[in-house]
């Protein structure tokens, strides 16, 4: 796993992060008459990260996305009102699926840098 690669897992936590972040909202509105739901549009980020995943890509490019998106998580990413009524059912599955993708990320990673540490003290 390279520096970008693992840049690219961040990346892909923290827009797990902001995803179970928007359903919470979006629950929490349910019982609020006239309440739309929230959403955001994660395709700049998601085409960045497929980039990154492909042989040919450039690692620049994906490096400029983490970057500009370092400061503040991802704060390009604004949520919007997407004019439908909230459906908690819906919004409950979005935030389990956000929960297992992050809890997913973050178990790679921790095997990852587990096998990173073992190769540091010369252990196989």
């Amino acid at each position: 796993m390279s520096d970008i690669t693992i840049e690219a897992a961040r990346l892909a936590l923290g827009m797990n992060e902001l995803r179970a972040r928007i359903a919470s909202v979006n629950i929490a509105n349910a019982g609020v008459a006239g309440a739309t739901a929230k959403r955001i549009d994660f395709a700049s980020v998601q085409s960045a990260l497929e980039e990154a995943g492909a042989p040919q890509s450039a690692e620049s490019d994906l490096q400029a996305q983490v970057l500009h998106d370092r400061a503040d998580g991802l704060p390009g990413l604004q949520p919007s009102d997407d004019g439908e009524p909230i459906q908690a059912d819906a919004e409950v599955a979005d935030m389990v699926a956000a929960g297992a993708s992050y809890q997913a990320l973050s178990e790679a990673l921790s095997r990852h840098f587990g096998l990173l540490r073992l190769a540091i003290s010369g252990r196989t």
